[in-house]
């Protein structure tokens, strides 16, 4: 996904974050971190989706926002994204050939 759109990694983690993802080999998972320790807001706020987008450099409703916390999605399609809430690979697979395909 990283080589077709912007990825943004929207946490409610601790400051921490940063360091355990590049202890993992993982610094580059996303282009952008919003981190609710950082920013002072924490999901399901609104703030926080509206800062995601802010950071991907588009508006709301061209963001697919995944989260395996079903009231975490609705609040973000509440702010006109789209949203899939991840219980299995399939579920995001389904949503990613959607916008591939231009839908």
């Amino acid at each position: 996904v990283r080589g077709r759109a912007r990825v943004v990694l929207v946490t409610n983690a601790t400051v921490r974050l940063e360091k355990e993802l590049a202890a993992l080999g993982l610094a580059d998972l996303a282009h952008e971190v919003v981190s609710s320790a950082r920013e002072g807001v924490a999901k399901p706020d609104r703030r926080i989706y509206r800062l995601a987008a802010e950071r991907a450099g588009v508006p709301e409703e061209r963001c697919l926002f995944v989260d395996d916390r079903l009231e975490n999605v609705e609040a973000a399609v509440a702010c006109g994204m789209r949203g899939v809430h991840y219980r299995q690979a399939e579920d995001l697979r389904g949503a990613l050939a959607g916008m591939w395909e231009g839908r």
